[in-house]
This record gives C-alpha cells, sequence and structure tokens, in this order.
C-alpha cells in the first residue's frame, strides 16, 4: 500500500473525517495533491459508503485555465464522479483595495466551496499537505504571529476535512506516480514573487537540509501548539464568564488572572471585532492593569475602562436590514438567490442536498433576513456555540459579503438556518420529529461581472 494512501487513510481515523452517508466535495484544481486526494477518495468511495463530488474553479487569470477545466472535466467524467465548475471570470472583476491577489482567489474561491457544500449537504475535501502545513507556520511566524499561528493548518475545521494533512510532497508524488496519475502544473508555483513560494523554494529546503524531517518537527510543534492553545482557550473563556458585568468586563477579576490568560481573553475579544494586533493587545492590557484609558483602536472601535470595567465601542452607522417573509411552498427571492421552504411529514433526512429544520420548534411566521448584532449559531456535529460574526471572521468570509448570507428566523429573532452552514443544532429535526420544514436553493442569479 502507498505510503499516501496509509497515512491518509490514519488521518481519517484519527480525526474522524468521514462517517458512512457522507457526501464529500473534493475541491479539484487538476494540481498533484488535489488529483491524488480525488483519486484516492474515489478509489475508497465503496469502502468509506460515501458520495464524492469535485468542485472546480476557473479564476480565468491565466491562459491555461481553460486547458486545466477541461482535463479536471473528462478525470471526472473518466471516473463516474460529478463535477461542478465556477468561471470566475476575475480579469473583468475589481480586486478589493489593499487584498493581495492570492487572498482575493482564496476568499472568491471559498465563497463557491461553501456555497456548493450547502447545496449537496457535503463535506469539503482539501488536499493540503503536510508541506503546506510547514509552509504556512512558516509564513505566520514571519509575518509576526501568536500561538494560533503556530497551528498552521488543522486537519478538521467545521466542515472542511484534509485527509492528506500528515502526507509530504514526496508522498504525493510517488502516489501519483504508482497509480498513473496525470496531473496539471501551475507555472506560477515556480515563480520567486509570492511570499509563500519564496518560502517553498528558498527556505525549506534549506532547513532540510539541517533536518531531512523538518515538516515532520514541524507538525509536532503545531499539534502540541493547539494542545496548548485549546486549554488557554478553555481557561480566557471561563475568565470571560467571572467577569462578565453587563455589556463589559470586571477589571478586578482580570487583573487577578494569570497575564497570558488574560491576554488570550483580549486577543479573542479584538480578533472578533476586527482590530487584532499585537499593539492593541497591549494597549487594551496596560489599560486594564492602569484602570482606566479611551483610545481608538480602529476606525469604528474604542477601547474604554472606566470605573472598574473594560468595554469596546463601535459607533458606526447600521447595516441596512433586509427581511423578508417566508411562505412554505412558495418560492422566495433573498439577494440574488431563490429559495423554497416545503413541508414535510416525518424526519426525512437522506437526501443531503436539503437542510431539514423541526417545524414544531418553530415560533410564529418565518423569515429570511441578514445578519444582527448578537446571532448566534451552535455546530450540530460538534456541538460548539459561536456568534455568527466570530464564524464569518473565522471562516475569512468577505467583510463585503457577509450582510448577504441569508439567516432564516422565527418570531423568536433565533438563527434557525444560516446559509453556507445549514440547520442550527437546536432545532435539527431527529427520528421523532413529526413535522420538518426543507429550505433549499434553487436558482442563483448570477453577478454580471460573471457572464
Amino acid at each position: 500500500m502507498a505510503e499516501m494512501n496509509k497515512k491518509a487513510l490514519a488521518s481519517i481515523k484519527k480525526y474522524n473525517m468521514i462517517e458512512k452517508g457522507d457526501t464529500v466535495a473534493s475541491c479539484l484544481s487538476g494540481g498533484a495533491d488535489s488529483m491524488a486526494l480525488f483519486h484516492f477518495l474515489c478509489s475508497n468511495r465503496e469502502a468509506f459508503g460515501i458520495k464524492v463530488i469535485a468542485l472546480h474553479v476557473n479564476h480565468g487569470l491565466r491562459k491555461e485555465s481553460e486547458d486545466e477545466e477541461r482535463f479536471v472535466k473528462e478525470y471526472c467524467e473518466k471516473l463516474g464522479v460529478e463535477c461542478v465548475v465556477k468561471r470566475l471570470g476575475m480579469t473583468r472583476r475589481q480586486k478589493p483595495r489593499g487584498e493581495s491577489t492570492e487572498t482575493w482567489r482564496r476568499n472568491l474561491r471559498y465563497e463557491f466551496f461553501f456555497e456548493q457544500a450547502e447545496k449537496y449537504g457535503a463535506k469539503l475535501a482539501t488536499a493540503h499537505t503536510l508541506s503546506d502545513r510547514a509552509e504556512t507556520v512558516l509564513f505566520n511566524t514571519t509575518r509576526g504571529t501568536g500561538l494560533k499561528g503556530l497551528i498552521g493548518i488543522p486537519p478538521v475545521r467545521d466542515n472542511i476535512i484534509r485527509p492528506l494533512i500528515d502526507c509530504t510532497r514526496a508522498d504525493i508524488e510517488s502516489y501519483c506516480a504508482e497509480n498513473g496519475i496525470e496531473f496539471v502544473t501551475d507555472k506560477t508555483n515556480f515563480e520567486d514573487i509570492y511570499s509563500r513560494n519564496k518560502i517553498r523554494l528558498n527556505v525549506i529546503p534549506r532547513l532540510k537540509k539541517i533536518n531531512p524531517n523538518f515538516e515532520g518537527a514541524i507538525a509536532n510543534l503545531s499539534r502540541e501548539t493547539e494542545e496548548i492553545y485549546t486549554f488557554l482557550t478553555q481557561l480566557s473563556d471561563n475568565l470571560y464568564n467571572k467577569s462578565l458585568d453587563g455589556n463589559g468586563l470586571n477589571t478586578v477579576v482580570l487583573n487577578k488572572a494569570e497575564p497570558c490568560v488574560t491576554k488570550h481573553l483580549i486577543r479573542n475579544i479584538l480578533s472578533e471585532k476586527g482590530c487584532l494586533s499585537k499593539e492593541n493587545v497591549d494597549f487594551v492590557y496596560n489599560a486594564v492593569k492602569k484602570g482606566g484609558a479611551k483610545h481608538q483602536l480602529s476606525a469604528d472601535v474604542f477601547c474604554v475602562v472606566k470605573n472598574g470595567r473594560l468595554t469596546f465601542e463601535k459607533p458606526h452607522a447600521p447595516t441596512e436590514a433586509v427581511c423578508v417573509k417566508i411562505n412554505p411552498g412558495s418560492a422566495t427571492d433573498f439577494l440574488g438567490k431563490t429559495y423554497l421552504i416545503k413541508r414535510h411529514e416525518g424526519a426525512k433526512t437522506k437526501d443531503r442536498a436539503l437542510r431539514y429544520i423541526d417545524a414544531d420548534k418553530i415560533k410564529g411566521g418565518l423569515y429570511l433576513r441578514n445578519r444582527r448584532i448578537g446571532d448566534a449559531f451552535t455546530l450540530r456535529k460538534r456541538n460548539v456555540t459561536k456568534t455568527v460574526k466570530k464564524l464569518f471572521i473565522e471562516d475569512k468570509i468577505p467583510p463585503a459579503n457577509r450582510d448577504r448570507i441569508p439567516i432564516l428566523t422565527d418570531d423568536s429573532g433565533k438563527v434557525i438556518w444560516l446559509g453556507g452552514y445549514g440547520t442550527n443544532r437546536e432545532y435539527y429535526p431527529s427520528a421523532d420529529s413529526a413535522r420538518v420544514l426543507s429550505i433549499n436553493i434553487i436558482s442563483v442569479r448570477e453577478n454580471s461581472n460573471d457572464k
């Protein structure tokens, strides 16, 4: 058995990535890593008891893009797998100011990936490897990072799985050679113009001369850092609950805690508010120690320490609210997409193309709206509750797109279903549910820039 095959199977078991009955959407660029992952998933789909689909993004930035799209489609057809293609036409789009081309491309890709994962009820399988993880840790370290940046690329995050996370590029190349897998090569990967390419081409080869198992050493560092980070997060969450005082935090309680725990809590708060920097963390921490301050952390966030309480003020014009009443059984338009909500008898949850909701838990009418301050969502399989804002920040959803993501709610105002994430755990039907609702995207009106 090929080394990559053994490592991928071990990772899937270790991190519980795949369950019988899953639909797995393989993000397929046509490169060696993604082709190896796709071949691996297809070869094991019967053993896993899963359905595999492929997702391909044609950025339209290089002349080879058309050939790569054709190559991916033909390979998927050969293996009998549905291939969903998104043509971005990026040369006709305007790149956001201050955003790198790499980040821009990534954000657009993942917007498409999350949309399709929602549509098919699928897990997203990306072909990130041990080598990618090492590159990411070095990249984060070079830019300046805390503990979180040393974790690099986690094996599992929400509905994203990375079966090749413990495989090196050498493992991938051997697997492709042994299985006769052809792949395309993006020539820009060998251009010494991007930061990651400089690390991949110039830095890592030199470090591997010192330690041939450098990538494995970085992986060990990442795993231990993740354990420490998780423990520190638990301590800071406890500190938050203990210090919570109205709409602020009690500075006396904060000052009694270990400095690393207090700073970790401050760092998480600033990250959620979109103004995280070492300078801001240090300022807020010192303000808490001194007992008084007011300082502007970003264009619209102020830190205020007064009367023994730490608060954050964010004066800004309210986001334009969009709210549409739902009539089950009828199609509803919401910000460029058409949704259909139907009533069913019994919890028919086998159709993974839909999202199901326990109808008996609905209070009053149903509405589609965009986000509001305080919205929270519980991830069903992990039973983890986060604010919608924090979810969007963690998943690097562009700020300009966040107010266009649909939220299904009722007269209680709670989030029942969140576009790209599915049904809130509290509302997911059980086997005993007598009545359920299904929500499905039935059409998407493309932006004119993509035509």
